[in-house]
């Protein structure tokens, strides 16, 4: 009973807030924390100070250690050597190198000291309740050992960038972001407009290797800090909470899903081997005349000439395709819908009030159970807008102006009078549209669930029995390439998935009841609704699992996307947002309370 009556106390406590802070969608802030090349260059020149004397540290940000040898040293061969295996050499990513060596864009700042993103210090680990998530934001002592060692004082300021530039747009946010939660100030923490490559546009030279400035570790502490805005984040509670609620549903919070690239599509299976029209678990493009594809290194070979290609190549070059382009017309900075001109890939499509629409089921980025989206979520494009990340910044990747983005948003219907959540596979990329919508344009009611769909995918109380729902065998391939995203991935099998009604799963494309033979109680939860995210998802589809995979042909189990190990406690009574808690009482007798207005009090 206790549980209850607080757990009643924190919804009204949630939905208080919402409703109550909405009179000032629009911040005046004085300080921008948006800084321009130019200005940086002014500070570099001035012995790395500002025009106040404050010391200018520069960060660096990259995902991952092999990224200091390669982006962050601005080491061609290495980055070819890196990305030619992450993406393959036939992959733009790749192709793109050289013009960016040549266009002296490849390297760092100088006097940039390097961060690694994904360190366990900036992003971990966490529990939350009822599941110890990845990614979540760092602890106040590991944001205290990293700004340490950078040799930061109180007095500094802080300008972010990257010198990576596929993708340019997580990393620098995501360790503003969680500056900002931590209690720096805008006058302290600057984001460069556009990273290295608009330094390196604005003919400023970057340097490369991998030589760093010799740092003193200093004795900063976030618990000092007197401004925290634990507000930005939204625990996992809050989220079963607003979905629960019906406001996500409602339109009375503007729940907004960045994943990126904005379109999953899938490979047809309508034909059999011998071409008839009857689907044989084997999707066309597998099959196709005149030529033989081998599985175990996923090539194609033509009979006639003994020429190989891949599957993008399959779909999309003209000499695989009889001299005919093949080619899929993705343009995300442009207007919608996506012409899917090739006859081997469709998407996914749901029924709307004017017909049948095209539906994008973005695809994680991390392991999970599922794929789909939150309850109430809309997307980043649709038939009517375009929130893309070209939609956001410019080609140098600098931001748009605030004009223009309140009218990017504005079509989609964010306009700053209804509270805005956003969330995406691991909270990064959510960063960048939290600064984006924060920072540039100003709207003061916007915050992040930076649990995104590493965690909340990962809770689920129902498990596939057969591959009826199961996405399989998830390719890369390689369109008309989006500047921002180098790859998309295709899945075989069927254009349907798992609708929740309120009672009980719904096949999308008929409406009938998923069987007992098609799903079962069970999942991570292990039959535990309270914390199941299925049921307050859209539009869901399993990943494949070793228990719950067809071994037909060309069907195989990737390990790459099975169902994670993850440390859950189905049955955990408390309320799941032990983060915000252990966060709010970090170093309390030393800091002066915060004065917040937000969630659970603060």
């Amino acid at each position: 009973m206790r549980t209850v009556v607080k757990r009643n106390i924190f919804l009204i406590l949630v939905l208080t807030f919402f409703v109550t802070s909405n009179a000032l969608p629009v911040h005046a802030a004085t300080v921008s924390s948006l800084i321009e090349p130019v200005q940086l260059k002014k500070w570099i020149d001035n012995g790395y100070r500002t025009e106040k004397g404050e010391r200018v540290v520069i960060i660096d940000v990259v995902p991952g250690k092999e990224s200091r040898e390669s982006w962050f040293a601005g080491d061609l061969e290495k980055l070819k050597k890196q990305l030619g295996k992450k993406y393959g050499e036939d992959s733009p990513a790749y192709k793109m190198l050289d013009k960016q060596a040549q266009s002296g864009q490849l390297g760092h700042i100088p006097g940039a000291l390097l961060n690694i993103s994904h360190d366990d210090l900036e992003t971990m680990e966490r529990n939350d309740g009822p599941i110890m998530a990845d990614h979540e934001v760092g602890t106040g002592a590991a944001i205290d050992e990293l700004l340490q060692g950078h040799g930061i004082t109180p007095d500094d300021v802080i300008v972010i960038t990257s010198s990576q530039q596929t993708p340019w747009m997580a990393c620098p946010p995501r360790l503003w972001w969680t500056f900002y939660y931590w209690g720096f100030t805008a006058d302290k923490i600057k984001l460069l407009n556009g990273g290295n490559k608009a330094y390196a546009m604005a003919e400023y030279s970057l340097k490369h290797g991998t030589d760093q400035p010799l740092v003193t570790p200093s004795k900063i502490s976030v618990a000092n800090l007197s401004a925290r805005h634990f507000e930005a984040r939204v625990s996992l509670q809050e989220m079963i909470d607003l979905v629960d609620s019906g406001r996500t549903s409602n339109g009375s919070v503007y729940l907004l899903d960045v994943r990126q690239p904005p379109a999953a599509f899938y490979l047809k299976d309508q034909l059999n081997a011998a071409g008839a029209q009857r689907p044989d678990g084997i999707p066309d493009i597998y099959q196709v005349e005149g030529f033989i594809y081998n599985p175990q290194d996923k090539l194609f070979t033509r009979i006639a000439d003994k020429k190989q290609f891949n599957l993008s190549q399959m779909l999309f070059a003209k000499e695989a395709n009889d001299g005919k382009t093949g080619r899929i017309i993705f343009n995300p900075a442009g207007d919608p819908p996506i012409s899917l001109s090739n006859a081997f890939v469709a998407i996914h499509s749901v029924t709307t009030a004017s017909g049948n629409a095209p539906f994008p089921i973005p695809i994680g980025g991390r392991s999970g159970d599922f794929e789909g989206i939150i309850k109430g979520a809309r997307l980043i494009k649709s038939d009517s807008y375009n929130l893309t990340v070209p939609a956001i910044a410019d080609k140098d990747n600098r931001f748009k102006s605030r004009e223009a983005l309140r009218a990017v948003f504005a079509k989609a219907g964010i306009d700053g009078t209804k509270p805005i959540i956003i969330y995406c596979n691991a909270g990064s990329l959510g960063s960048f549209y939290f600064y984006a919508l924060h920072e540039v344009v100003g709207f003061d009611n916007v915050r992040m669930y930076d649990g995104s769909w590493q965690e909340w995918a990962n809770l689920t109380a129902t498990e596939p029995v057969d591959t009826t729902y199961v996405r399989r065998d998830v390719d890369t391939i390689y369109p008309s390439w989006p500047a921002l995203s180098p790859s998309l991935m295709v899945f075989s099998g069927e254009n349907s998935y798992l609708e929740w009604n309120g009672t009980q799963f719904v096949n999308s494309a008929t409406g009938s009841p998923a069987t007992p033979e098609q799903v079962k109680t069970g999942g991570t939860l292990k039959g535990n609704q309270r914390w199941d995210a299925l049921r307050r998802s859209e539009h869901i589809v399993f990943r494949p699992s070793k228990t719950v995979n067809n071994p037909k042909e060309h069907r195989t189990f990737n390990p790459a996307i099975d169902w994670p190990e993850v440390d859950i406690v189905p049955d955990y009574e408390g309320i799941a947002n032990r983060i915000l808690i252990e966060d709010r009482s970090y170093g309390q007798n030393q800091a002066k309370k915060p004065q917040l207005s937000g969630m659970n009090g603060n």
